[in-house]
């Protein structure tokens, strides 16, 4: 492992325990502040510079990633929320996490994707059978 490859993946673990802290331990007013105000969820995305769509899907994989070999489960908006962390970091802002439900065997499914101009960097798989219901940030 490159010292580039092992600080990226430190990185990784460290938004994914601040995501995990935000989803489970911190109050929500906190969580809330961090994740901006949810609005009714867009039709449409605005385009990314050129440039950015590769670097945003490098997040998406990265984050996936480490986030199987963890110790820990990571629930899907803890994804979203490390993925919408570490795009920001990299200033790539524009990054959405929609939440969404559905009805399954008489229970309400929540779930959460990280959405990046017109694509689904993180929970994309899963969403497709979800009714969107509000976004998340910029």
């Amino acid at each position: 492992m490159t010292p580039k490859s092992l600080l990226l993946s430190v990185e990784t673990v460290s938004a994914l325990a601040i995501a995990w802290c935000a989803v489970f331990v911190l109050p929500f007013r906190w969580t809330h502040k961090m994740l901006g105000q949810a609005r009714p969820p867009a039709d449409t995305s605005p385009l990314p510079p050129s440039g950015q769509m590769s670097r945003a899907v490098w997040v998406g994989i990265r984050v996936r990633r480490i986030a199987d070999r963890l110790p820990w489960h990571s629930t899907c908006l803890v994804r979203a929320i490390a993925g919408q962390l570490l795009l920001k970091r990299r200033g790539l802002h524009g990054g959405v996490i929609r939440l969404g439900v559905k009805k399954e065997n008489n229970t309400l499914a929540a779930h959460a994707w990280l959405i990046y101009g017109p694509q689904t960097l993180l929970g994309g798989e899963e969403a497709i059978s979800y009714v969107p219901l509000s976004d998340l940030g910029e």
